[in-house]
């Protein structure tokens, strides 16, 4: 059948309209998805990291270290106190009273002891019973004099990192070497300095000693400035200082300590309620708690002092390497 000219004219332009048509509905779906899946992808951006919708917040930076170990002070009572002839010779002797003196450090956990009257056969004794868990300065390296005042220091806790004696006048006068170290706690890196004193006490057969404690302290006093001026670190002291409200008043008074005990020095000296001649100070910006003077029967059979001890918080300071 042949089809009119006319009428095959008027179907191919139906056709071309309705292929036209056709691909325009697919072009606009087509950008839609598009359009959607854009929108989608940014609002994915900017919503994921919260819930509410809101810009995610810059990463918080690494807290600062804190520290908490026990410091001590602890008077052992010297081996010639008890020897023969000694003005407590009816006592357990020296190296029998060390190795009590150990399990009270074990039994108050403490990470760092300022010993006074620390004699040679109880230094011996004592880094035997111990086996290595504390180190000594200075030990044996400066004679008997320098065995007395010694600074012991748990070893899995604690490096030496500098360490240096002071000369202290003592009895009538006579210099003794007493020690300053510099420490660093392993697990956070802080460093301290602690320094361990005893001053000459007044006695009948040693007679009246208030001029060289007065000058032990004024030395004492000028090494803590010393320290604290030219570190960052926190600076302990402890001791023997055979003094109460007065070496409390000259310290706290005199340089930017504290006591373990408490009291208070703004403007006026108020000391602590438990004042003894047994001491420990510590930089204002360090936290004391739990501050106790042991007088258990253990410690009453090992020396005539009580054992001192005081939890130590250093917190927000920097790593210091």
């Amino acid at each position: 059948m042949k089809w009119p000219r006319g009428l095959v004219a008027l179907l191919a332009t139906a056709v071309v309209i309705l292929l036209a048509v056709v691909l325009a509905s697919v072009v606009r779906v087509g950008d839609a998805s598009t359009e959607l899946a854009g929108s989608s992808a940014a609002s994915e951006r900017t919503t994921a990291p919260s819930a509410t919708g809101a810009a995610p917040l810059p990463s918080s930076p690494t807290a600062a270290p804190s520290l908490s170990f026990v410091l001590s002070s602890f008077n052992v009572l010297g081996s010639s106190h008890t020897a023969p002839g000694g003005t407590r010779a009816s006592e357990p002797p020296g190296p029998t009273r060390i190795r009590w003196a150990a399990s009270l450090l074990a039994r108050h956990g403490v990470d760092v002891v300022g010993f006074q009257e620390f004699q040679q056969d109880q230094q011996r004794t004592f880094l035997r019973v111990t086996r290595g868990r504390y180190d000594v300065y200075p030990g044996f390296a400066r004679g008997g004099k320098g065995s007395q005042n010694s600074i012991a220091w748990r070893t899995d806790g604690w490096d030496l990192v500098d360490a240096g004696t002071i000369a202290i006048p003592y009895f009538d006068g006579n210099r003794w070497p007493m020690p300053v170290v510099l420490l660093e706690n392993r697990e956070t890196g802080l460093r301290a300095y602690f320094s361990n004193f005893h001053n000459p006490a007044s006695t009948r057969t040693q007679g009246n000693q208030a001029r060289w404690r007065r000058l032990a302290l004024a030395r004492e006093i000028a090494l803590v400035n010393r320290l604290t001026r030219q570190s960052d670190y926190p600076v302990f002291l402890t001791g023997d200082l055979n003094q109460r409200e007065s070496a409390f008043c000259s310290i706290t008074g005199r340089t930017n300590l504290v006591a373990a005990n408490g009291g208070s020095n703004s403007g006026e000296c108020r000391p602590p309620d438990q004042v003894g001649i047994d001491w420990i100070f510590g930089s204002a910006d360090v936290t004391f708690t739990n501050y106790r003077a042991d007088r258990s029967a253990l410690v009453r059979r090992t020396t005539d002092h009580p054992m001192v001890l005081s939890r130590v918080l250093i917190e927000g300071a920097p790593a210091q390497r």
